[in-house]
């Protein structure tokens, strides 16, 4: 499958490098030029999706998702599917959900979770939300990205999943800081 990837960082690199491993032809762009194994550099965040059945997003925030959509927009063909795999706000996807349907591109929001050492082995979850049928299409390349894809509802559901999950982290994390603190204090 042809793919364009943007994002190289240290989410991104490690996933791109495991979709150019899995024989898809890849190319690749980020602000910084960076080598991806079996990718193909492009010079441009259009230039890497011109031709791509499939484009892929890994970037810092919706601010950038946003910036970058204004930029491959009028390059993404009618027919393809974008997944971002940024974690995102629901109100951002659904703006550019909205903006790239008028134009025949499915966008689809499809954050990952498991950290560096997931996206170098393969072991993420991804939480998508967006076209059921265009998750189902490409769920085979999903599965190359991450062990645990899963469709979670329409667009922004898999923003709000990720929200939610990262809620749950912290609030999980916070207290067992303040038991522990209480323990130490107790003497213990």
């Amino acid at each position: 499958m042809r793919i364009g990837f943007i994002g190289l960082g240290v989410m991104g690199a490690p996933i791109a490098a495991r979709l150019a491993r899995a024989g898809h032809s890849l190319k690749v762009n980020d602000l910084r030029r960076t080598s991806v194994l079996g990718a193909a550099w492009a010079d441009s965040a259009a230039a890497a999706v011109a031709d791509a059945e499939l484009a892929f997003t890994s970037l810092p925030g919706p601010a950038e998702v946003e910036a970058v959509a204004a930029r491959i927009g009028p390059a993404l063909a009618p027919g393809a599917a974008w997944f971002d795999l940024t974690t995102n706000s629901p109100a951002c996807v659904r703006c550019v959900h909205a903006s790239f349907a008028a134009r025949g591109v499915q966008f689809l929001d499809a954050p990952v979770s498991g950290g560096r050492e997931g996206a170098h082995s393969g072991k993420l979850a991804l939480w998508v939300g967006g076209d059921e049928a265009t998750y189902r299409k490409h769920e085979g390349v999903l599965r190359v990205i991450g062990d645990q894809p899963i469709y979670v509802g329409p667009i922004g559901a898999g923003s709000i999943a990720k929200l939610a999950h990262n809620c749950a982290s912290f609030t999980v994390q916070t207290a067992l800081a303040e038991i522990f603190t209480l323990g130490v204090k107790a003497g213990v």
